[in-house]
């Protein structure tokens, strides 16, 4: 599994060993310089059910960012504002950690559903690869998982950019070796061989109805007895199973977020 050390301008969470999609490696990112500023209250904080709550309201330069959902409609996180909103990173292509993730993802919207509380809390997956997770990609992934509890959402290269920048997860692009390509799953919809990779660290936020954000936890997704859907299972790796069946590492589970979730707008959601 790749895995790299981002500077997120938190000094709890500075010089971090994060997981991401991918080979074996270590990459030292440290020395990118994340827009996001320093929290000024509730740094370091541990959340009681997992990760850590902060309380940095989010400038308007990020919150305007333009992103499209998997249906073709824009919105920003600024239309958002007046919703509690989960969001993680990830991307259609991931053979190692997304389809996790994107589990975990939509049971917490289908708990969020169940709850009533849909009007009140939404859960967003951002990709981190502009080119290839275009609206119908993204529509077509959601379709392998059977509900629409969570929406899917892509942009601009430049946007994603500096929307992952700011929450200190920058992506970075690998282009497979022939080797690689030969040996890996072909892509789950197209058959063809997957090209290249995005390296990204592995998080899961919460950013509260004022558009502040409240809550971070890092590391791959755990979960659990949770069910991938099958034509992904079969698109992982040997790492990626190795990933589904025991996480390495620092690894969040859906609990966590329906602690945080508790903490910060006192909604209830099954476990």
């Amino acid at each position: 599994m790749r895995k790299f050390t981002l500077s997120l301008g938190i000094v709890l969470f500075s010089f971090l060993a994060l997981t991401s999609c991918g080979s074996e490696k270590l990459i030292e990112t440290s020395g990118h310089e994340s827009a996001m500023a320093t929290p000024k209250t509730g740094t370091g904080e541990a959340a009681p059910g997992g990760g850590t709550y902060l309380n940095e309201p989010i400038p308007t330069e990020v919150l305007s960012l333009p992103l499209v959902d998997q249906n073709g409609k824009s919105f920003t996180l600024e239309s958002l504002k007046g919703q509690t909103v989960v969001i993680t990173n990830f991307l259609t292509s991931c053979q190692e950690i997304c389809p996790m993730t994107s589990a975990n993802m939509r049971d917490v919207g289908d708990a969020i559903a169940t709850a009533k509380a849909a009007g009140k809390i939404k859960v967003l997956e951002i990709t981190v690869d502009a080119k290839r997770d275009v609206p119908s990609r993204l529509l077509a992934y959601q379709n392998l998982f059977a509900t629409k509890n969570w929406v899917l959402a892509g942009g601009t290269e430049t946007d994603l950019a500096k929307l992952w920048d700011y929450f200190g997860a920058p992506a970075m692009k690998e282009e497979f070796s022939e080797e690689d390509k030969a040996s890996n799953p072909p892509d789950w919809q197209t058959g063809e061989p997957v090209s290249y990779d995005m390296m990204h660290a592995d998080l899961v936020i919460i950013v509260d109805d004022k558009s502040t954000w409240r809550w971070l936890d890092l590391g791959a997704p755990n979960v659990g007895s949770a069910k991938i859907p099958e034509k992904l299972k079969s698109y992982l790796s040997a790492d990626g199973l190795k990933n589904l069946e025991k996480p390495e590492g620092s690894s969040w589970k859906v609990k966590a977020i329906y602690s945080a979730l508790m903490d910060i707008t006192g909604i209830h959601l099954a476990n």
